[in-house]
């Protein structure tokens, strides 16, 4: 089995850096999909742009506590 060696200090920075793009691109494409979904089947309040888009947040947020490291 292959163990996982210690990331560098760049490393590390470019695995979390990158961690906010993709968080700002799940939430972008979340609300789009949303707004896409308004247009195809409107409601009052564009309901589905607001659940869409919490429901990104929350992907992403979960995506984010994955990806931190754990102390052992």
């Amino acid at each position: 089995m292959e163990s996982k060696k210690p990331q560098t200090g760049m490393g590390k920075f470019m695995r979390f850096g990158s961690l906010g793009i993709q968080m700002g691109v799940l939430i972008y494409l979340g609300s789009e999909l949303g707004k896409y979904l308004d247009q195809k089947y409107p409601t009052e309040k564009n309901w589905y742009t607001m659940g869409c888009t919490l429901l990104a947040v929350g992907l992403s947020f979960y995506y984010l506590i994955k990806e931190m490291p754990k102390d052992e």
